[in-house]
């Protein structure tokens, strides 16, 4: 070998070192179980034409300009920024990254840090980051700027030459001969199409928005009568209750069956000790991992709300949902939020006639980090100040249950509802707990809180029925989510379980129509899996078609106005229309939003809590 080819190959060498190492991050995988894998392991086409302007710019100038550096640093920065940002998203709420969408949930982002991690350590991870992609866009600029120089050298000229060649072949080659047939692929240019994909879902969320605004201009309501509006309901409460991350995989998953699954039982129990008759099923939520605003948006709305820009621009719109229904119908509207702490101007938006938040439940007991106050002393809270009240009109209530929220501790156990007080009773199992950041140092730790969990907030619903509401109420018990994929696993399904009771079996019967089964059982998931299951959009369309009777020309009128496919609204229609909309693509299956539960943490305000009239209860 001469002399020059030695060189050629000695520079050839050292170019490729540098091209696979920057490659490593550049391509950083979706997933974490890809660090390092077939996929990640690639030459990124982008680094390769970042060296090659370098070279082609010192080539003709005899010097690397300093802008161009930082700007190229810069580029590759923001494409490791945006693959790891990605990574932490699916990781979390188990969705792709939208960074115009996502920017509005990073205070969100620091609430959850600081609970799971304690405010030291979370400052430290964020202001880690921060310095970490400083670093790492120094690092480059010196890196580039020390390569620059060695492009005088026609070796390293040459060299890459050669390299950029072999690779453009081998990308084209891939993208021709081999773009059908799977495997790996040794260049690949992933990272650009990341921040390509940002522009396209942004240019998505803008259209979402004009898809919403066309859409709330009809509404299923219209065409019904006040006089016959829920009027088969014949003035019986309606509560919807939401149990914080109790997705099906708390049932799906025998590990965690184990524990759920008997106090769901003993829910059963409770429930027909009372006098209800039961009826479960499964729907698809609009978030994984968090948000949980936007699944009660997408219940009571009837409109699939799925990202917080559709939920901004509920807010700003306000198009009707169950809450101005019931009021139509001559019912108090009233909502309940145990994890509100800080002022909420939102919550007035809603239409609620009542909103309860930290401040009104009189709790004076030990925070459970994101869960200020315990599911059963919120229960309580509703039940005397509601519920128990005499003489009042229907009652329509949403109470969201916040202490199965991430980090699943500590767990509290039920206790005789004349024990609450003021909730200093839950001392007992604060005093001792561990630290949040202690056990997500442990998954199976983290798994075992989560399940617990779950397990006691279903026991403290079922006291709830057992001895606080009346068997004529139709109460809604449901997942407002599932968990991250840290519980689930990947790919999980998105559903969560829904319990309906009624004193009233006839009253559960057209439940069946959503795919419900009687008990509280889960039923199995279908074999076509999540795009058989009905979104939790089909549930408001469903209760006005199944407990408003109309007549029959009116009811076909105005069912055709409110789905453009015609599809025949008999109780089946909503599922049947929930279900095609699952296949539309994502500008024409949009529509509103609705409630908000941000769920901030800050100081708390003293209410009075009254006394229990009906005198004191036994805990399940």
């Amino acid at each position: 070998m001469s002399a020059r080819a030695r060189n050629v190959f000695v520079a050839a060498l050292g170019l490729l070192a540098i091209w696979a190492a920057l490659s490593l991050l550049v391509n950083l995988p979706p997933f974490a179980s890809a660090l390092f894998g077939v996929f990640h392991l690639a030459l990124a086409l982008e680094v390769g034409v970042a060296l090659g302007l370098f070279a082609l710019v010192r080539a003709a100038r005899g010097t690397t300009p300093r802008a161009l550096v930082h700007l190229v640093a810069f580029a590759l920065t923001l494409m490791i920024f945006l693959r790891v940002a990605d990574l932490v998203a699916r990781t979390i709420v188990d969705r792709p990254l939208n960074l115009y969408l996502d920017v509005a949930l990073l205070p969100a982002v620091w609430d959850v840090a600081r609970t799971l991690a304690g405010p030291a350590l979370a400052v430290s991870a964020f202001a880690g980051l921060a310095i970490g992609l400083v670093l790492v866009h120094v690092g480059l600029a010196r890196l580039f700027r020390w390569l620059g120089p060695r492009f005088d050298d026609r070796a390293h000229r040459g060299a890459l030459a050669v390299l950029l060649g072999l690779a453009l072949v081998v990308f084209v080659g891939q993208r021709t001969l081999l773009a059908e047939i799977p495997g790996w692929r040794p260049v690949g240019a992933s990272a650009s199409l990341v921040v390509a994909q940002q522009a396209e879902r942004t240019r998505d969320v803008f259209a979402r928005r004009a898809a919403f605004r066309a859409a709330i201009g009809t509404d299923v309501a219209d065409a019904i009568p006040d006089d016959a509006l829920l009027a088969a309901l014949d003035g019986r409460d309606v509560l919807v209750v939401f149990v914080e991350s109790y997705g099906v995989t708390a049932l799906d998953e025998p590990s965690y069956a184990e524990i759920v699954a008997p106090s769901l039982e003993a829910l059963g129990r409770a429930a027909a000790q009372a006098g209800f008759s039961a009826a479960t099923g499964r729907m698809i939520a609009a978030s994984v991992g968090g948000q949980s605003w936007l699944n009660h948006a997408s219940l009571m709305s009837g409109r699939f709300i799925d990202d917080q820009t559709l939920y901004a621009l509920y807010l700003s719109e306000q198009p009707r949902t169950l809450v101005h229904d019931f009021a139509r119908a001559g019912y108090r509207t009233v909502q309940s939020k145990p994890a509100i702490t800080l002022p909420w101007p939102e919550g007035l938006q809603l239409g609620f006639d009542e909103t309860h938040v930290v401040a009104d439940m009189g709790y004076e007991g030990p925070d459970f980090y994101w869960g200020t106050v315990p599911d059963q002393f919120a229960l309580d809270h509703l039940a005397g100040m509601e519920i128990e009240r005499s003489p009042r009109p229907p009652l329509f209530a949403m109470i969201a249950l916040i202490s199965s929220h991430a980090p699943w501790l500590p767990v509290p156990e039920v206790v005789p509802w004349e024990a609450l007080g003021d909730g200093s009773v839950f001392e007992t199992w604060t005093r001792d707990a561990p630290l949040a950041r202690d056990v997500w140092r442990h998954p199976p730790l983290v798994r075992d809180y989560y399940r617990r969990s779950v397990a006691h907030s279903l026991d403290a619903v079922a006291v709830f029925l057992r001895d606080r509401v009346d068997p004529s109420t139709l109460v809604i018990v449901l997942g407002d989510h599932q968990p991250a994929t840290l519980i689930t696993g990947p790919d999980a399904s998105r559903a969560v379980p829904v319990h309906v009771f009624s004193g009233d079996p006839d009253l559960l019967a057209p439940f069946a129509t959503l795919g419900f089964a009687p008990g509280v059982a889960l039923p199995p998931a279908p074999a076509a899996g999540d795009s058989a299951i009905p979104r939790m959009d089909a549930f408001r369309p469903f209760l006005l078609e199944t407990f408003s009777p109309r007549p029959t020309a009116s009811r076909d009128r105005s069912r055709a106005e409110a789905d453009a496919s015609r599809i025949p609204a008999t109780p089946g229609g909503a599922i049947a229309r929930a279900r095609q909309a699952s296949s539309r693509s994502a500008a024409s299956a949009v529509m509103g939003a609705h409630f908000s539960d941000l769920e901030g943490a800050g100081a708390r305000m003293t209410g009075i809590r009254p006394a229990d009239p009906r005198g004191p209860r036994s805990p399940l």
